[in-house]
């Protein structure tokens, strides 16, 4: 069994697709990552940042049209 990763922030962006990418915060990059969900599973966890990506389509279509 693989280990959970526990994200350490409360950095968490919402996503309207299953893969994402990730090269870190603004104030500290990182070697660019590529994550994703598998079906059933609604957040993935950066393993360098710890930046929390959670699907939800919803919420991306309201921020873009506000």
């Amino acid at each position: 069994m693989s280990e959970q990763i526990r994200p350490q922030s409360s950095d968490v962006v919402a996503v309207a697709k299953r893969k994402v990418v990730c090269d870190g915060p603004e104030t500290g990059r990182h070697p660019r990552v590529f994550l994703e969900m598998n079906d059933g599973e609604k957040t993935v966890v950066c393993p360098y940042c710890s930046r929390v990506f959670q699907f939800a389509p919803n919420e991306v279509k309201k921020a873009a049209h506000s």
